[in-house]
């Protein structure tokens, strides 16, 4: 693969000078310190809690402590754990890092452990003893607390929860690591040749359409080698999650969506009303693969032409400046200082782009608490996919740059909600592009990108939900094979994806990391969320007009501080539980893909 060579690497030496500066080791000493000091205060709430005594207003005062100390470890464990795994995101075979992140793991079990009584008893106190906790220092814990006590029948003692802190350690988070290393050693065989997993996966990206069918066809046989283990490692995660929910369920029975929609800060009847209607809409994201493959010549599109570029007569390769410069035009069309923010990550060196030997695949968007600095990783190959992804991920970044001034309590967004920002960003580079771009060539590519955002949409993600759903229930009876777990990963692109499909990939359970974060599951229709979501935030531009741009920062401002159906109410005036307003963004995809169909006849 060409390797473009004005990319950026990361300038992170002013978090440390490198993954061996020693300022690392003392910070996480001072961190298990300041655990330390805070054992006394546990011990003292969690008999208070077991006695049923919580309410006296010295326990106020031992909660308040605990919490400022807390805000401080906060920073300081983020801000190292990030370095950490910034450093194993470009080398993911670095010794010294692998080492740091048990060290981290460690202390952050022990901190869970010892703040465990705290969590229950913000929970469970009465209102009135709650408002006395508060102070103004304090004030920005109240949205994150009140999401907490939503939660307060199915809270257990302090002792359980201290428990299942301390077994996650090696238990649950344990099985998302060894997926992580799984991914970092990932070797494929693409026509004879060796190459790493982040290598083969931006290889489906590319414009040779053999090539690309031999790196998918690698990455299955590469992920079949190892598919027991990641058959496992999904029997682990889902398995720790039913016990807990059912552990959890003494009072009233805690539903599995329950779980993800409070993480996302949605309601059911939200999810309910957007997988609903975006299965009647499904059509929408068929055609756009099926005219994909009209333009490829194709009767139907193979699984590993679902990611790649237009088809040229020559695919120029876009140099890393190049990307950036567009970005920042087609950003400045909003705002100047959305524009100037991209060049920023540029200059400073926040976005590290170039292929590494044992680099992970994919891309995203992180961030140095200490400094509230944001970072880009991606592996940037020059395609127009790379430009659309780099926008993508310099949206997240815009995201958190704009809540900067905040206090970090109020910066936790939901994934729903964390995708608005970076698929608005993708909207306004694609919209840009359309319209100054001259040939229809050029056009094409750019129509192209919506279409296959409009198959990933409307059909990958919602497959990935449905297989999510179906393995959760069959996991509530057994444990599950290879086999079953192929089977139902067809049954769902089958579903989504009906017959616009040479074939489905069945391996696309190992394949895709996502089912195997171990903090969270359901991370697939978040994107859905954000996508249809953004679309319905762009229709407001016009009818906004120069009141927009201030609009848009105060909606994401406020993300960290409110549930999705408010924030859309108080800053747009709609009702996101209803399938209108979803119908309505998908109306805005099936004209893009209208749109499409006229450039590819």
């Amino acid at each position: 693969m060409e390797i473009i060579q004005d990319t950026t690497t990361w300038d992170n030496t002013n978090i440390y000078k490198s993954i061996e500066d020693t300022k690392i080791g003392s910070d996480l000493e001072k961190a298990q310190q300041l655990i330390n000091t805070q054992r006394e205060n546990s011990e003292i709430l969690s008999r208070a809690l077991d006695a049923r005594e919580q309410e006296s207003k010295e326990l106020v005062s031992i909660a308040r402590e605990m919490t400022k100390v807390n805000m401080e470890l906060t920073v300081s464990l983020r801000t190292v754990s990030t370095f950490i795994h910034s450093t194993l995101s470009v080398d993911s075979s670095n010794e010294v890092a692998k080492s740091l992140r048990s060290k981290v793991a460690k202390i952050m079990a022990e901190r869970s452990k010892v703040y465990s009584p705290l969590s229950v008893y913000l929970t469970v106190v009465t209102d009135e003893t709650l408002e006395e906790f508060f102070t103004p220092e304090l004030e920005a814990k109240r949205f994150q607390i009140s999401l907490s006590r939503e939660f307060k029948d199915h809270t257990l003692d302090a002792k359980r929860e201290s428990l299942i802190n301390g077994l996650s350690t090696d238990g649950l988070m344990a099985w998302g690591k060894l997926y992580n290393d799984l991914c970092g050693r990932l070797v494929c065989d693409v026509n004879g040749e060796k190459v790493n997993y982040a290598m083969a996966a931006s290889m489906t990206r590319g414009s040779d359409a053999k090539l690309r069918e031999a790196a998918w066809r690698g990455v299955q046989e590469a992920w079949k080698v190892h598919e027991e283990s990641v058959c496992a490692i999904l029997n682990a995660i889902n398995g720790w999650r039913l016990e807990e929910a059912s552990v959890r369920s003494e009072k009233k029975e805690l539903h599995y969506l329950d779980i993800s929609c409070s993480q996302s800060r949605i309601t059911r009847e939200t999810l309910d009303a957007l997988i609903n209607s975006t299965y009647e809409s499904r059509g929408i994201g068929q055609r756009a693969v099926k005219l994909m493959a009209k333009k490829f010549g194709k009767d139907q599109l193979g699984p590993w032409d679902l990611l790649a570029p237009a088809p040229s007569k020559e695919s120029a390769k876009i140099s890393f400046k190049d990307a950036i410069d567009t970005i920042e035009k087609a950003f400045n069309r909003l705002s100047p200082d959305m524009g100037a923010f991209a060049q920023m990550m540029y200059e400073k060196n926040w976005i590290d782009a170039r292929p590494t030997e044992f680099r992970k695949p994919g891309a995203y968007c992180t961030g140095f608490a200490s400094v509230r600095e944001p970072r880009v990783f991606i592996t940037y190959s020059g395609s127009m996919g790379d430009l659309i992804t780099l926008a993508h991920e310099i949206g997240h970044a815009y995201h958190n740059w704009v809540m900067r001034d905040l206090p970090l309590d109020e910066t936790y967004y939901s994934m729903t909600l964390a995708e608005t920002a970076s698929i608005f960003a993708e909207t306004l580079v694609r919209e840009y592009l359309f319209e100054t771009l001259e040939s229809e060539e050029e056009k094409l590519e750019i129509a192209w990108q919506n279409a296959e955002t409009a198959g990933a949409m409307i059909c990958n993600i919602p497959a990935r939900f449905d297989f999510e759903k179906s393995l959760v229930e069959m996991r509530k009876e057994q444990t599950l094979t290879p086999a079953q777990m192929k089977t139902l990963m067809r049954d769902a692109w089958e579903k989504w994806y009906g017959d616009s499909l040479s074939e489905y990939d069945e391996m696309f359970w190992a394949s895709k990391l996502h089912f195997s974060i171990a903090e969270l599951g359901f991370y697939n229709y978040p994107y859905l969320f954000g996508s249809l979501f953004s679309l319905g935030v762009l229709a407001q531009r016009e009818k906004l007009g120069d009141k927009f741009n201030d609009a848009y920062i105060a909606l994401l401002r406020d993300t960290g501080r409110m549930k999705a159906e408010d924030l859309v109410q108080k800053h747009l005036g709609l009702d996101i539980t209803k399938c209108d307003f979803w119908n309505d963004s998908l109306k805005i995809v099936n004209e893009q893909i209208d749109t499409f169909e006229g450039l590819i006849k």
